[in-house]
């Protein structure tokens, strides 16, 4: 399930370039159960062995906009949408509510009213469909070079990008109990045009995070797109990666 809530500022909406850590502040500040925000920040929602499994995504802010590249800000002016999914529905009914009641909120010191907060499900039977990225998709492995850990990114479309993928939304898959087919193991997702892709390097908290934006298809079983469109596509999208949704839906 996921939630589309509109934010009214009560003046120019000037962010940082790069907001994804303001945007998951306001999340967390904003889910009233405090048991379930406590267990999502620090242990995740579920645990695979020893990982924690947060099962949370993300948009970027819609709206209209303009970049100072000097200042390195952006400012929005007029209403934003703000795009929150979750494979996990209480998550969303919290946050909604919550929002809902809070009056004048602070986005990074200014403040906005939440206006609407819409609800959707997926309620898709498509095993394949061209996407549109709500906010930019990564994939990573860790390595250990001469005793240094190093984070090596990879590119959508190459062998390694589609095998962690892969593993990543089984993951989620087995946190969440879903039993899982060799069928719903194949998911794959396509580059429509390798030229226009474009690589993201996105700060979460002065970490730098390489991300693609770029017109894709998915292809896999109706099981796995909806877990996917639910819990995001990918990694790190309880830090604002990986929310997409079908063109056919378009708002």
């Amino acid at each position: 399930m996921r939630v589309v809530l509109e934010f009214a500022p009560k003046r120019a909406l000037r962010l940082p370039m790069h907001y994804n850590a303001a945007l998951h502040g306001v999340l967390y500040r904003h889910l009233g159960d405090n048991r379930m925000r406590e267990q999502l920040h620090d242990h995740g929602l579920h645990r695979v062995g020893s990982k924690p499994v947060k099962l949370f995504a993300f948009s970027r802010l819609m709206g209209k906009y303009e970049i100072d590249s000097k200042e390195k800000t952006i400012t929005f002016q007029g209403p934003v949408r703000w795009v929150v999914s979750s494979a996990v529905d209480q998550v969303i009914y919290d946050l909604s509510m919550t929002l809902l009641k809070a009056g004048p909120i602070s986005l990074h010191g200014t403040e906005v009213q939440v206006r609407t907060a819409s609800l959707e499900r997926y309620s898709g039977t498509v095993t394949q469909g061209q996407i549109r990225l709500m906010s930019p998709i990564t994939v990573y492995r860790t390595l250990n070079l001469n005793g240094r850990k190093y984070t090596q990114y990879y590119r959508p479309g190459t062998p390694e990008f589609t095998e962690l993928m892969r593993k990543n939304l089984l993951l989620k898959a087995s946190a969440l109990g879903l039993e899982v087919t060799e069928a719903d193991a194949a998911f794959d997702l396509i580059p429509i045009d390798e030229a226009h892709m474009k690589e993201r390097i996105v700060l979460f908290r002065d970490t730098p995070v390489h991300a693609w934006d770029g017109n894709f298809r998915v292809q896999g079983t109706p099981k796995m797109l909806a877990l996917a469109w639910n819990a995001g596509l990918c990694m790190k999208n309880s830090d604002g990666f990986g929310l997409f949704d079908f063109f056919a839906r378009r708002r």
